[in-house]
């Protein structure tokens, strides 16, 4: 009787297996990059069928070896199975690479230079930053938008740019970590990493008294490659840009975090890479060369003549500089009971400086705002009534209230000397035509509000002033300074509250120091090309196309091709 298999049937068998062992283990191994159980075992499997087929079957293999025709249906599964495993392995060794081709003309899918050149620092300065993106089950197709661009930025990085996608309702606990809340589902923020790869964090006071910590995040918004440029660029900036804040004077505390300090407005500093450094003039001849600019924010004494000759220094090398002036006297007898603020008035050395180099000066009046519309509540809370034009501070945003409190009134000079005519000023805030500054000494004597003629400025009163030398395109050295006539303006308990005192502080700060024109980014698209999205689904489709279903063809064919020849 003849065997049901023959030798040759059991090594066709043997090889087949082999093979598809083989094939089935380097799969395994790059999927899971680790020699694990199942990679061994099937390495064993592949040895023992190919030893098999080679011992049982020599005559095939010096066949095969030769070129010659052998056993065609076992040559048929073997090509087959080799195919497959070659085509699954480079399509998750492209996977893994994260490979991207741009075959637009214009290169539509690829990252702008100014991109490219922001990652190229953020490597040179050893800087590694994480862009997480918060997508729950409702924003999925928007992630899928997102990883398009995104991965980009981490092939792009080289390690030095990691992105994480984050599901706000699987995993609540670390989203807060972000304070994250609803309205930020499909936004991405910013990481910068420690040395260890972990966010870097600053304490907070939780909701039940006790510190607790929180990432260091730049919020970058929707998915867009200006928005996480501009994030790149201002982390790369981090350390360009030093603000120094005078103290020694009974300023305003930066590290104090109730509604009368101004604690935000160095944390927002900080978030954005900026340097934030005290500064007693008493103690320095000469004000730092890296500084990107000095703010005197709600002094109540006066500065000395050596000070201001400090600042005046500063000044002619290109310093720029501004001061937030509560009106004297009026603040701190309401706040303390004391008649201790005394800065700028006459005898100041510093009043005396403005006047004499600028032309500005800064009234000992306080705004009394009798226009109902533009009053927070009090007379002496008044919402700014109007701001004019400005190359950058409130430029369109001035119909965004700016709420005062207690604000000083000053004036500019009509008809500069030769020294104040250097400088263009430009008044800025305004109060409406119904207000008047009023002698803070005759407000505290008489506690009235009444117009007097004889000591008082009819409105409409300025309170906030720009100044810049004129012609300063042309000049080398490129001064600037800003006067406003409040420094409540600036405390955590308005900026809380009001847009528009947030605004004037971003634009402050911008302006002086010219940080938004190093950070800014206009990537080069052409808007007449759609964006081509594929879904996940479109993905995992176009994957079983290419791994499963044309091998899958190809190796039916062969099966019946062999079987057919066995007949």
């Amino acid at each position: 009787m003849k065997p049901p298999f023959t030798r040759s049937d059991v090594a066709a068998g043997a090889i087949i297996l082999g093979t598809a062992a083989l094939v089935l283990g380097v799969l395994l191994f790059l999927f899971t990059g680790e020699l694990s159980i199942w990679v061994f075992a099937c390495a064993v499997v592949a040895a023992a069928g190919i030893g098999l087929w080679m011992w049982w079957a020599p005559g095939e293999l010096q066949a095969w070896l030769a070129g010659r025709q052998s056993r065609q249906g076992t040559t048929s599964i073997l090509v087959t199975l080799l195919f497959i495993g070659f085509v699954v392995s480079i399509y998750i060794l492209a996977d893994r690479a994260n490979s991207t081709v741009d075959l637009t003309s214009v290169q539509r899918y690829t990252l702008d230079r100014q991109t490219l050149d922001t990652i190229d620092r953020l490597q040179e300065r050893d800087f590694r930053v994480r862009i997480v993106g918060f997508f729950s089950r409702y924003k999925l197709r928007e992630q899928e938008t997102a990883d398009l661009l995104l991965r980009q930025y981490e092939a792009a990085g080289e390690g030095s740019v990691e992105v994480q996608y984050i599901d706000p309702d699987e995993e609540p606990g670390l989203a807060s970590r972000y304070s994250y809340s609803s309205d930020y589902d499909g936004q991405l923020f910013l990481n910068i990493l420690d040395e260890n790869g972990d966010p870097k964090t600053r304490p907070v006071t939780l909701s039940d008294g006790t510190t607790g910590y929180r990432y260091i995040t730049l919020v970058l918004g929707d998915v867009s490659e200006r928005d996480i440029t501009t994030g790149l660029k201002t982390v790369a900036s981090a350390g360009l840009f030093n603000i120094y804040f005078t103290t020694g004077h009974g300023e305003r505390d930066l590290q104090q975090v109730g509604d009368e300090g101004i604690s935000r407005l160095g944390t927002s500093l900080d978030d954005q890479g900026i340097a934030v450094t005290a500064l007693n003039l008493s103690e320095v001849d000469r004000i730092p060369d890296d500084a990107s600019a000095v703010l005197i924010i709600g002094a109540w004494s006066p500065f000395t003549e050596a000070e201001v000759a400090v600042l005046d220094e500063y000044i002619q090398r290109g310093g720029r500089l501004a001061i937030f002036a509560d009106p004297p006297l009026v603040e701190s007898s309401i706040v303390s009971g004391d008649n201790v603020n005394t800065f700028l008035q006459e005898d100041d050395p510093l009043h005396t400086y403005l006047w004499d180099e600028f032309g500005i000066n800064v009234q000992d009046q306080l705004l009394i705002e009798n226009d109902p519309n533009y009053q927070n509540g009090s007379n002496w809370f008044p919402i700014v009534a109007a701001i004019a034009p400005h190359e950058k501070i409130m430029n369109g945003a001035r119909d965004i209230p700016i709420v005062m409190s207690f604000a000083r009134a000053m004036s500019v000079t009509s008809n500069p000397d030769e020294r104040q005519g250097k400088y263009a000023l430009t008044p800025l805030l305004f109060s409406s035509e119904q207000s008047f500054g009023m002698s803070p000494i005759r407000f505290l004597s008489t506690q009235t509000i009444t117009y007097d003629p004889s000591t008082d400025v009819i409105g409409p009163v300025t309170v906030g002033v720009t100044l810049q030398r004129t012609l300063e395109s042309q000049l080398e050295i490129q001064p600037r300074v800003v006067v406003i006539g409040d420094s409540d303006v600036l405390k955590n308990a308005y900026v809380v509250q009001y847009a528009g005192n947030v605004i004037l502080w971003n634009d402050v700060i911008d302006w002086l120091t010219g940080f938004a024109e190093v950070i800014s980014f206009n990537p080069i698209s052409d808007p007449s090309l759609l964006s081509l999205n594929i879904s996940e689904q479109d993905r995992t489709t176009v994957s079983y196309i290419t791994m499963l279903i044309l091998p899958g063809l190809i190796l039916v064919v062969g099966v019946g091709v062999w079987w057919y020849r066995q007949r």
